[in-house]
């Protein structure tokens, strides 16, 4: 008989006095956990933060869900961390690699070894991959697909590649360490349930777990914040004013937010390019996202625009946007998206 898990890696817990809204997001995650009828949460990986070492209250977290089975493996942040140091019923502590079923399916654990790749480390273990379907928990870096690496934490750690997933035949892989959730085929990034600072954005997920047909789907972590970035190629237009409220407007409504979550928004705002007026640009800039916190209180940066008063550059540059706009072509994968191509082609124009 099959049972659904929840699934979420990279909490990166302190103190509940210093991260308050971590603990509060996993307790969300806990608590969706349960109202989903899940009997086991699974994390990935860095649950707590680097140089902790004080546990007690997760350990009171976690006592406030006798009924749920919480599976842990060390990340990178906190290799160090095993059931010895961390006490609990319900938490179980996988500081080797180890083999658990759970609803039916074999779950294989490979806790964050440094300078090991995942291969060798389940290879080391001795551990036989089994022959029905089974589920492979790791944390590090997986290189099968496009993906954003952590700009926080630059190299290699414990890596796994798509040629690694086919060889082992695992139904599937769930990974911690990077933050941004992504899947390529049957492996998954999980992200972060609490953005831990400006550069994680969006809304939050965790995953819920079906081993009885092999399926994950997603679930929005409630959050006290939801951060985004936005930035703005400005390109001398008539109407610069009204040509920027316009693309304001535009991105507020792709959050896809509603009232409730947009109380919670925290944004970090830039225009780059060429404008006949950089202050009246800035200003704009306030007025439009002005019901929302500004990260860190910092006005939009405008360190990038330029102003200018050459109207027949002006009037090349207008042109140059509308072809663009108008051109047909797949912004995507690894090529420039369509900013970045925008922004190039004004220091063309301008030089």
């Amino acid at each position: 008989m099959g049972m659904k898990i929840g699934i979420t890696a990279d909490v990166h817990l302190r103190s509940k006095e210093e991260t308050p809204e971590r603990y509060r997001a996993l307790e969300n995650v806990l608590e969706q956990s349960r109202t989903e009828g899940a009997q086991q949460v699974i994390i990935s990986g860095d649950l707590f933060d680097a140089e902790i070492q004080n546990y007690s209250d997760f350990e009171a977290l976690a006592g406030q869900y006798e009924d749920l089975q919480i599976h842990v493996i060390p990340g990178n942040h906190d290799a160090g961390i095993s059931e010895r140091s961390i006490v609990g019923d319900n938490i179980h502590v996988y500081d080797e690699p180890r083999v658990a079923e759970l609803g039916g399916v074999n779950f294989l654990f490979i806790p964050f070894a440094p300078g090991k790749t995942m291969m060798q480390a389940i290879s080391e273990s001795g551990i036989q991959p089994t022959a029905g379907p089974w589920v492979l928990i790791g944390h590090g870096d997986y290189y099968g697909g496009v993906r954003e690496p952590n700009p926080l934490e630059p190299g290699t750690y414990m890596p796994l590649t798509r040629t690694d997933v086919e060889s082992l035949g695992a139904q599937t892989v769930f990974l911690g360490h990077i933050h941004k959730p992504d899947t390529w085929g049957r492996t998954s990034y999980v992200g972060s349930p609490c953005g831990l600072d400006i550069s994680e954005t969006g809304t939050r997920r965790f995953l819920l777990y079906d081993t009885q047909n092999g399926t994950a789907e997603e679930r929005t972590v409630t959050t006290d914040h939801i951060y985004f970035i936005e930035s703005f190629v400005v390109v001398p237009v008539e109407d610069e004013v009204k040509d920027l409220a316009r693309q304001i407007d535009s991105r507020i409504e792709g959050w896809g937010l509603d009232k409730t979550d947009l109380a919670k928004v925290c944004v970090r705002i830039s225009a780059a390019g060429y404008t006949t007026d950089k202050r009246v640009v800035q200003d704009a800039l306030k007025k439009g996202f002005a019901p929302f916190k500004h990260y860190k209180d910092e006005d939009p940066c405008t360190t990038n625009l330029i102003a200018t008063q050459d109207d027949q550059l002006n009037a090349i540059a207008q042109r140059t946007r509308q072809a663009l706009t108008d051109l047909d072509w797949d912004f995507g994968g690894d090529e420039p998206d369509r900013e970045q191509v925008l922004l190039a082609a004004l220091a063309t124009v301008y030089g």
